[in-house]
């Protein structure tokens, strides 16, 4: 096993990477004695890893109240169903010395995590992910939220786990588009911290070629980069805007295309693109830095293509990013692997030179310099 601590806030904890974490000994030392609370989680996921977390949850001596099922994917996050998790809890007298075991991928630990911070003003959380992308984003740092139709994840909070527990044997049944999803996270924490994790994450494909051993290190080693920046702005008002590389762009696909066409992390794959390409015609990103990491983002696979009725409705979204403050946004371009700097633009001019390169993208064409 592989451990990562994030000492954040009044209560570190602890990231447990490896096969098997999901019966960890460490668990049991987090719950305690008597402890109560809801599982989290979906129809699928319960069908097919339930009985593994149950038999773990057992030997804890948990005593779980209810089971509350979500819908797959982005549906999960919505108001609609915050309120059902809320109103489920309070039928089953959740009280406060509970707790929140989210157990599925992103969407689930986001909805999860989002109802254990408002429950009661907060209660206390688990992430126990099942997919690549939850075990090296979402599960770790924090961030809860919901999606509105205006945009992504609009409606949230910060509210850390207790314990994260990233077990690989679920990884087994995880279809090989989520599994790209996630190798597009960690290949992003490599661009903004680590040429050896991009170095990794080329020579395996984005992981297609690892070993069981290479993946943990790739999982830890990301989830180290993201532990260390969530330790010094847990609340995203400096450094931890660097683990939006990519996502400014990438969000607005989702949101263009109602979460329905593409992974999160092929829009973030889009979204580091832009980024490079945006870096290299402002002369911080050298030509053979750029195309190094085009090469590194192409190389974790195949993405849905970008057509250009996506174009308008992804250049509105744009206007919805949560980070932006007042008239201007930041984005994040890297200038080689590891050295990434945040730069304000007026969300007017960004969104143009998005609507620019999608139209290119949409068209087959290269981009062109734009100087706005």
């Amino acid at each position: 096993m592989k451990r990562v601590r994030v000492a954040v806030g009044a209560a570190p904890y602890h990231v447990v990477i490896g096969r098997g974490a999901s019966k960890h000994a460490a668990l049991r030392r987090v719950l305690g004695e008597d402890a109560h609370g809801v599982v989290v989680s979906s129809k699928a996921i319960m069908g097919l890893h339930g009985p593994r977390l149950k038999s773990a949850l057992k030997r804890t001596g948990f005593k779980s109240r209810k089971q509350i099922l979500l819908p797959e994917g982005e549906g999960a996050k919505t108001v609609q169903q915050w309120d059902r998790m809320m109103r489920s809890m309070a039928r089953a007298r959740i009280d406060r010395s509970g707790w929140v075991i989210a157990f599925g991928g992103g969407s689930i630990g986001d909805a999860a995590g989002f109802a254990a911070a408002t429950y009661l003003r907060g209660i206390r959380l688990i992430q126990i992910p099942t997919t690549l992308l939850s075990m090296v984003d979402s599960s770790v740092g924090g961030k809860t939220g919901l999606n509105l139709r205006e945009g992504k994840n609009l409606v949230g909070a910060f509210h850390q786990p207790r314990l994260v527990l990233a077990d690989l044997d679920f990884l087994k049944t995880l279809p090989a588009r989520e599994r790209q999803s996630g190798a597009y996270e960690i290949l992003k924490c490599g661009l903004i911290r680590s040429r050896a994790l991009v170095d990794v994450m080329v020579r395996t494909r984005g992981l297609r070629a690892a070993s069981t051993a290479e993946v943990a290190s790739a999982i830890a080693r990301a989830v180290s980069i993201k532990a260390r920046i969530v330790e010094s702005d847990e609340r995203e008002s400096g450094e931890r805007i660097l683990l939006n590389f990519g996502h400014t762009l990438g969000h607005a696909l989702e949101a263009a295309t109602s979460y329905r066409v593409f992974t999160h992390g092929e829009a973030v794959g889009y979204g580091m693109e832009f980024a490079i390409d945006r870096g290299e015609a402002l002369g911080i990103t050298s030509k053979a830095a750029a195309e190094e990491m085009r090469r590194s983002v192409n190389r974790i696979g195949p993405r849905t293509k970008i057509t250009l009725p996506m174009v308008r409705a992804a250049e509105a979204a744009i206007f919805s990013d949560k980070k932006r403050r007042g008239e201007t946004l930041s984005a994040v371009l890297v200038a080689e692997p590891g050295r990434p700097s945040v730069h304000r633009y007026e969300t007017r001019s960004l969104a143009a030179l998005a609507r620019s390169w999608l139209q290119a993208r949409a068209n087959l064409i290269t981009w062109r310099r734009c100087t706005l």
